[in-house]
């Protein structure tokens, strides 16, 4: 695990750092539910309480590996996408992803279509207009987020190019596993070594996602969104928070995931930065039937371009 002693790091804004904004609507009937505008020039648009509503706490799991890089054996059900001829992908919920376009001040045009007018979204008007695809404008009353600018939160929340997870595991205090999988122009390259894997019945499948599950991108918002996208196309959204900011220790919580999940466990997740690298560490022990499995990983990412 890393030494004490969090230090951000002093990567330039991303280009669209003076737009980003959530806005929630407050009507039950609104044309929308949420809508993020991102630094990267992305945005996300909801249209139910799907992502902002989530509960489940997910910091570790048996499988091996969780939230930026989250294994399937985890009982994690993570959403497929459909990726429309512009890149924007709707989720099965309705919920789309894509690019934004200004058009003036605080004037957008989404990757659909959608116009959306917040010029008057903050003040006593607390209003948006929104121009819907077949050209409907709504006034619609929201609520607005500005982001958090905290020296970590901005170190985190951008948009960043997975790299590779690596992770050592114990089996009642005894070293059994070394794992690492290495994510290369949508290619994979995987390692994987078992000690006394015939007594326990070890396989890679156990602590490593097969080829196409390992994650290919990640984003961090500074009003709480994290989104993954996987190399075989899905997409996973969920929330994320500060436990203890000064030491650089996360929280996720994921909008999708199986609540019957109940083995026992404990672990942590802390992030370190080094230049225009992210590490996020993991230790965590997985109990069952007076049995510990002992789990410590480290995640390597890179600001994207």
């Amino acid at each position: 695990m890393p030494s004490a002693g969090f230090e951000p790091n002093n990567l330039p804004d991303e280009p669209y750092a003076e737009d980003a904004v959530l806005i929630v609507a407050e009507e039950r009937y609104a044309p929308f539910h949420t809508l993020e505008l991102m630094p990267d020039g992305s945005y996300l648009l909801t249209y139910n309480s799907y992502v902002h509503t989530s509960s489940v706490r997910v910091a570790a799991n048996a499988g091996g590996s969780f939230s930026v890089y989250k294994n399937r054996k985890a009982k994690v059900v993570r959403a497929g996408s459909v990726t429309d001829e512009n890149g924007t992908v709707r989720l099965p919920d309705g919920s789309e992803y894509g690019r934004f376009a200004r058009l003036g001040d605080k004037r957008y045009r989404l990757g659909r279509g959608v116009e959306v007018d917040l010029r008057d979204a903050t003040g006593a008007d607390r209003t948006v207009y929104y121009r819907n695809y077949d050209g409907t404008v709504s006034r619609v009353y929201v609520s607005v987020s500005e982001p958090v600018v905290s020296s970590a939160t901005k170190s985190l929340c951008r948009t960043w190019d997975y790299n590779s997870f690596e992770m050592w595991a114990y089996w009642n205090g005894k070293y059994i596993v070394h794992g690492k999988q290495t994510v290369n122009d949508g290619e994979v390259d995987t390692y994987f070594k078992a000690i006394g894997g015939d007594m326990l019945g070890i396989s890679k499948e156990d602590f490593l996602d097969e080829d196409g599950e390992q994650c290919r991108k990640v984003i961090f918002t500074s009003v709480g969104t994290y989104i993954c996208f996987y190399l075989d196309g899905d997409v996973e959204v969920a929330r994320w928070s500060w436990t203890d900011e000064a030491q650089g220790t996360l929280h996720y919580e994921d909008s999708m995931a199986n609540e019957d999940y109940d083995d026992e466990w404990d672990g942590y997740v802390t992030v370190r930065f080094a230049g225009r690298q992210m590490r996020i560490y993991e230790d965590y022990t997985y109990w069952e039937d007076n049995m510990s499995t002992r789990v410590v990983a480290v995640n390597t990412l890179t600001a994207a371009d």
